[in-house]
């Protein structure tokens, strides 16, 4: 019998549970997402805080291949690989927010910084929006909305789930969406220099995604909101914009509407059933995760 430490990408959870092979069994403790369980090999998934990966551990014979990505020691392994910080002072990069939460939107968001900007924005703290609490995003990003041009994507849930069904898988999506904000804002500036993202798959796989879209000089940025101001800014603004879409659904609803997909969302998901019925329930929530299978089953 071996143990494995897992972190699994908040993007890769809907993957990794189509890919296991293992029966879900009932576990109610506070913070677990998922426990599974198959002979003597056995498989618990750990909500954690908003937007970090998800921590697991796994107990048998031998690790699923579908979990070979996620082992952390092959991961702690790999820290010393923070990337190539991006030195140019005149960047444009994207971000985006709402890829990892059962409700809400999908938001991506393209920034430009130059010096000029810069020098406007340096009292600000600006580094990647998960460092910063949500009070003081909605500050900042009200700041830098009016001073950064940029170029914002809200794809509502009923447009998701749409693209979703017509065959476009999360990451394809992902993709699609940062092409469009860069290039759009690219254009509308006549910026001709690169466009950076927080690295997310090979740039192979991305131009394979993006082939229908036109061509764009686009680099991966491994660690992207370390590494580029641009994609640090751009990250800032769109949980802004995410916060702004999410505050309007809590008052559309009279209530307050968490974030991720754990435990408490949930709970919060048979509760909001119950009171607002499926109509409105499948109208702000995305079909493909776990979450919404669960609603499905419980029924």
């Amino acid at each position: 019998m071996k143990n494995y430490r897992l972190q699994i990408d908040r993007l890769d959870l809907v993957k990794v549970l189509d890919g296991l092979r293992m029966s879900s069994i009932t576990n109610n403790g506070e913070y677990v997402l998922a426990h599974f369980k198959s002979g003597s090999d056995e498989l618990i998934i750990y909500d954690n805080t908003k937007n970090h990966p998800y921590k697991a551990f796994f107990k048998g014979k031998s690790l699923p291949k579908v979990l070979l990505p996620y082992v952390m020691e092959d991961k702690e392994r790999q820290k010393g690989e923070k990337g190539q910080k991006i030195t140019s002072i005149e960047q444009l990069g994207s971000d985006e927010v709402g890829f990892g939460d059962f409700f809400g939107p999908l938001v991506v968001v393209s920034a430009y910084v130059n010096e000029k900007i810069r020098k406007a924005l340096i009292n600000y703290p600006i580094q990647d929006s998960k460092k910063l609490d949500d009070n003081t995003i909605l500050m900042m990003g009200d700041a830098l909305s009016k001073v950064v041009p940029h170029v914002k994507n809200i794809v509502d849930n009923p447009k998701y789930n749409e693209v979703f069904k017509s065959g476009k898988n999360m990451t394809v999506m992902k993709a699609m969406l940062h092409h469009n904000v860069l290039t759009i804002l690219a254009r509308r500036l006549k910026y001709k220099g690169p466009l950076l993202i927080d690295q997310f798959i090979t740039l192979k796989t991305y131009l394979k995604y993006t082939s229908e879209m036109g061509e764009a000089n686009i680099i991966l940025v491994p660690k992207g909101e370390e590494n580029s101001y641009a994609i640090a800014v751009a990250s800032i603004l769109a949980r802004f914009y995410f916060l702004l879409e999410m505050d309007k659904l809590s008052k559309r609803f009279k209530t307050k509407i968490p974030f991720g997909a754990g435990k408490i969302v949930d709970k919060f998901a048979k509760d909001f059933l119950k009171k607002h019925g499926r109509t409105n329930l499948e109208s702000i929530t995305k079909h493909n995760f776990r979450n919404f299978k669960d609603l499905d089953e419980a029924d």
